[in-house]
């Protein structure tokens, strides 16, 4: 049904729902005589939806059965409130596919934005945004729609709900213009690029743009900070932090100590495929993969193919025969 006054649903609205529920009403939608015209649009969209369902990656979002209503704890440990002495929160989306690292970072800016909002400025969140010219990038022809949408939301009237928004970057001359004029306070730090520091002179004043001579040549933790966050223009060095806290340090230092014949291949392949080890799939098709021997030994040796099934053994497990996939079987 629809509601309609303050209490319309959108497609924003945070109401859950199972997958199930979607593909039975595109199935009911489909099976309706008015929506032949609607009805390739809907079978594609169907398919879509099944395939990410079915795709491992997306397994911590489709694996469940159940559904229920934990939106006010899964808000709590996003924006920690309350925070307990640690009120930040960090995003690693390394690991996530390409297409869906802009539909996360569009969620969070969006509900990032409505809790400053509708907290009537009891909650006072920062947005920081690392590698911002993926989000929002100075062509209006690349990126996420969505997501630039709501980053722009928040460096346009967020300050006004106490919602801030913060932009790290490489390449500021890849960034929306839009954004970079709704900046404030600036940080720069060595760039060699001629276009990325004209962005940066643009943004000073006259009076101190002899300071960023030394863009070029400036060294490790060194930024030229400029805008209301400071008194003056100035040239500052940020504190060393210890090895020990640095991000991916003991990642670095493991790798480092390893010569490169430890290498895991076995491993490092399972994680392309991003599907668990199974010794049953293994087995399936050729003899069990030990993980202890890498294919560049000395002694490594080949699997020996698997038999290939027979057609009685191909109609059992697939339901459909060799000649299916262009296969004609010959007879002796």
């Amino acid at each position: 049904y629809i509601r309609r006054g303050s209490d319309a649903l959108t497609a924003d609205t945070p109401v859950p729902y199972r997958i199930a529920d979607l593909l039975k009403q595109i199935d009911e939608r489909m099976g309706m005589l008015e929506s032949k015209t609607d009805r390739p649009t809907l079978k594609s969209l169907k398919t879509r939806i099944e395939s990410a369902a079915a795709d491992p990656r997306y397994r911590f979002m489709f694996n469940s059965r159940l559904i229920e209503d934990t939106i006010h704890e899964t808000i709590g440990n996003i924006f920690r409130v309350p925070h307990h002495g640690r009120p930040v929160t960090c995003f690693e989306m390394a690991g996530m596919p390409s297409e869906v690292v802009n539909s996360v970072c569009s969620v969070l800016a969006r509900l990032a934005f409505d809790l400053a909002l509708w907290s009537e400025g009891k909650l006072q969140l920062l947005f920081l945004c690392e590698e911002a010219h993926r989000y929002m990038p100075a062509d209006p022809r690349l990126g996420f729609a969505p997501t630039r949408h709501a980053l722009s939301r928040i460096a346009k009237e967020g300050r006004k709900y106490g919602c801030y928004l913060g932009v790290v970057t490489q390449r500021p001359g890849e960034l929306d213009p839009t954004i970079l004029s709704q900046c404030s306070t600036f940080f720069a730090m060595r760039l060699a690029n001629e276009q990325d520091q004209a962005i940066i002179r643009s943004a000073i004043a006259d009076s101190s743009a002899s300071t960023l001579a030394f863009l070029s040549s400036m060294g490790q933790r060194e930024a030229i900070a400029f805008g209301e966050g400071v008194a003056t223009t100035m040239r500052l060095k940020f504190e060393k932090l210890p090895s020990d806290l640095l991000p991916g340090t003991a990642k670095r230092e493991e790798a480092a100590s390893k010569p490169g014949d430890d290498v895991d291949l076995v491993a490092i392949v399972e994680r392309l495929r991003n599907v668990p080890k199974s010794t049953q799939q293994a087995m399936a098709f050729a003899e069990v993969v030990d993980s202890g021997r890498q294919a560049g030994d000395p002694d490594y040796r080949k699997p020996p193919a698997a038999r290939a099934p027979s057609d009685d053994d191909f109609d059992m497990r697939y339901g459909l025969k060799p000649a299916t996939f262009g296969l004609r079987p010959q007879n002796d």
